[in-house]
């Protein structure tokens, strides 16, 4: 399919408004998120079959993206990786979105009050993205950074965010997209996290073991902002330094009462 062709496709698929989309802003935003799906540098031929565009497209998107500054080409290998141009938007989101201004400082006095890793996460379609990390000590560069997107089953803050779907919507999510195995330990089996996910709509909590790294513990819970989104609020350490009876007797209240003050 010609570019003219596919941007006709992209611009008449219903709705009043759907005369402004324009099919070309999306096919040029495959080939940035392509590097959120693996982060590192990729190939041309690599970014063509990841974003299903052909070759030329892809040149062609890269061309532009390169020429803006949010794409660098490695001068011997001529492999294509992410500038700092990318973090500036992320940046400018984190500083002026409401939520992140209301819930950090909240997240502050938790990281402080108990030294562990604390994070605020929405849930994305079928995954869950860290908007907010304040590290410990013991967590991994990749751990602290905001914009982490996981599939939704994976964590503590994921499967906190699945208890609003019910059982119906989680088997076909769960048909979408298995679980990955991020650990000998992580919970893939379906009616074990469908009983999971059940108990935690009754308690309201869910704590988590061995899920994305072996011997760290984590809890989560929903809350809700003034504006009526639903977040959740995790914090994770290792079972050397909580056990569930600690996590629950310390952490869950702590948590609770963090979801009280952003009502």
């Amino acid at each position: 399919m010609d570019d003219t062709l596919e941007d006709a496709a992209g611009e008449d698929t219903g709705g009043k408004k759907e005369h402004l989309y324009v099919a070309a802003v999306e096919r040029a935003m495959r080939v940035l998120e392509a590097f959120a799906a693996r982060p590192g540098d990729l190939g041309l031929t690599e970014l063509a079959d990841m974003t299903g565009l052909g070759k030329s497209a892809a040149q062609r998107f890269v061309f532009t993206w390169e020429k803006l500054g949010y794409l660098a080409r490695d001068a011997s290998s001529r492999r294509l990786r992410l500038t700092p141009k990318a973090v500036e938007l992320g940046h400018s989101y984190l500083k002026g979105d409401p939520l992140i201004a209301q819930v950090a400082p909240h997240l502050a006095v938790l990281r402080d009050q108990f030294g562990l890793a604390v994070n605020l996460s929405m849930r994305r379609g079928d995954d869950m993205v860290y908007l907010l990390r304040l590290p410990s000590r013991q967590l991994t560069l990749a751990e602290m950074l905001p914009g982490r997107r996981l599939p939704a089953w994976s964590n503590a803050s994921g499967r906190m965010l699945l208890t609003a779907c019910d059982d119906d919507e989680l088997r076909a999510m769960y048909r979408r997209q298995p679980p990955l195995k991020f650990t000998p330990r992580t919970t893939i089996d379906l009616d074990a996290l469908l009983t999971e996910i059940a108990q935690a709509r009754t308690d309201g909590y869910v704590i988590t073991q061995h899920q994305v790294n072996m011997h760290q513990i984590a809890v989560a819970i929903l809350a809700t902002v003034p504006s009526g989104a639903q977040v959740a609020i995790g914090m994770a350490t290792t079972l050397d330094d909580y056990s569930p009876a600690r996590v629950e007797a310390d952490l869950i209240p702590a948590l609770f009462r963090a979801a009280a003050a952003l009502r």
